[in-house]
């Protein structure tokens, strides 16, 4: 397979903010939950102490691979290397890590610019590609759901997902569609919003949707709630946790984890952090980036 380079991967955002709420200090485990190009794995291998190991998850196998030959050097020195890259997902942390202490978790919510602009399983409106939408190969796909779920299921998802005002619009425009033939392609759903949507929504309102069904589809939300409170047992006193997202029902989550677990975690961020001004004139993708961070008590 042939090498991706890392800056096709998206721009860590807040990497200052997310490397120091860690406080990488000790010689200890700690965790990258989302791996992609490895920019955080990188940036978290160069602040630890010598002693500490890095765990980096993702169920992509072209992260992995991409990976794998990013740092190959440190792999190559077997049980003494400082990283250890796991094919799965994060909701997976706390049975893999059942038994370590882990000093500190970082997840990046985001999606990859490689996953959106090179991979054939219709995360993009811009490109043609099956209607799949899935990270692994389990599970419904994007065109299961558009073709079988009710008109109301659709505006919930779009709506709750995608926070799309013409979420009841869309959902029915979908279901009339596909009375005359399925939906396979990300060209099928495409045309449904040119033909109901005015030219200059039309961008805006095909990120909306296809983020819906991205979220819809792998569970994103359920396996973030689950990921949060399944590894809070893991975490050694001082630990902490390190969630960047970038909608507003993630948000909402974390929020709510880290406020519903009085008696284990301390609330480090008081509101969620956003981006400085200067990274957003570099970074536009760094917008909806909302971080917050929690320490074990």
């Amino acid at each position: 397979m042939a090498r991706v380079e890392a800056e096709v991967y998206h721009i860590p955002v807040m990497l200052q903010e997310c490397l120091d709420g860690l406080n990488l200090t000790s010689d200890e485990i700690y965790v990258d939950g989302t791996l992609g190009g490895g920019g955080h794995t990188a940036a978290m291998l160069e602040r630890a102490p010598e002693g500490a190991v890095i765990v980096s998850f993702d169920a992509d196998e072209q992260a992995i691979n991409h990976c794998s030959s990013r740092f190959a050097e440190e792999l190559s020195k077997g049980e003494s290397s400082r990283l250890r890259l796991m094919h799965a997902n994060f909701a997976t942390m706390a049975e893999v890590l059942k038994g370590e202490h882990v000093q500190g978790v970082l997840l990046d919510l985001g999606v990859s610019s490689y996953q959106f602009d090179h991979h054939h399983r219709g995360f993009s409106f811009r490109m043609a590609a099956p209607l799949d939408m899935r990270f692994t190969p389990d599970g419904l796909t994007a065109a299961d759901i558009v073709n079988t779920f009710t008109e109301e299921q659709l505006v919930n998802i779009f709506r709750d997902y995608g926070d799309e005002p013409q979420s009841r619009r869309i959902a029915k425009a979908i279901v009339q569609r596909r009375s005359i033939a399925p939906f396979t392609t990300t060209v099928d759903l495409r045309d449904v919003v040119v033909q109901h949507i005015p030219p200059q929504h039309q961008p805006k309102t095909m990120a909306r949707l296809f983020q819906a069904l991205r979220i819809a589809v792998n569970d994103e939300l359920g396996r973030l709630q689950h990921t949060l409170e399944s590894i809070i047992p893991l975490l050694a006193q001082g630990a902490r946790i390190v969630v960047m997202s970038y909608h507003s029902g993630e948000d909402r989550i974390v929020k709510n984890v880290f406020r519903d677990h009085p008696e284990q975690l301390r609330i480090l961020t008081k509101k969620a952090v956003e981006a400085a001004p200067e990274e957003l004139a570099r970074n536009p993708r760094s917008r909806s980036a909302r971080l917050r961070i929690a320490e074990r008590r």
